[in-house]
């Protein structure tokens, strides 16, 4: 059985319409690495909170989408095990308004690869989307 979240956000709108701005993509990026860091060590809302300000849809429409992902966490860890950390594993950038982040979510029987994109809205960065899956292909 595969299991996989995908929660990539299609907007109508300008994407900065519901987000704050991080100035530097150096502050969007280390806004991932805590991000990641927190979830890895089992606080799934307190990660996504960090990037609620920086997220470009409506604040009702990210609480549901942290709601799915929470509902998964208790399946992940019956058949993965205890999340054991993380590791940063790639960092792709497209010319100067895109960068994708990717890392590698390790747990006792297996892992979940990651992947924040993030995109220079407006004065400043947004997280435009993200996904999970246990797919390791998607990490090459």
């Amino acid at each position: 059985m595969r299991f996989a979240v995908l929660f990539a956000v299609a907007l109508l709108c300008c994407p900065s319409a519901f987000a704050a701005e991080l100035k530097t993509r150096e502050e969007a990026i280390a806004l991932t690495d805590q991000m990641i860091s927190r979830i890895s060590a089992g606080d799934l809302r307190g990660g996504f909170g960090l990037a609620k300000p920086y997220f470009s849809v409506p604040p009702a429409e990210f609480e549901v989408m942290v709601d799915k992902a929470a509902e998964q966490t208790p399946v992940i860890t019956a058949r993965f095990g205890k999340s054991i950390g993380y590791e940063a594993i790639g960092n792709k950038t497209l010319g100067d308004s895109l960068d994708q982040v990717i890392y590698l979510q390790r747990f006792e029987k297996h892992a979940m690869v990651w992947r924040f994109f993030l995109y220079r809205a407006g004065n400043g960065w947004v997280l435009q989307s993200f996904n999970f899956n246990n797919d390791l292909a998607t990490a090459f």
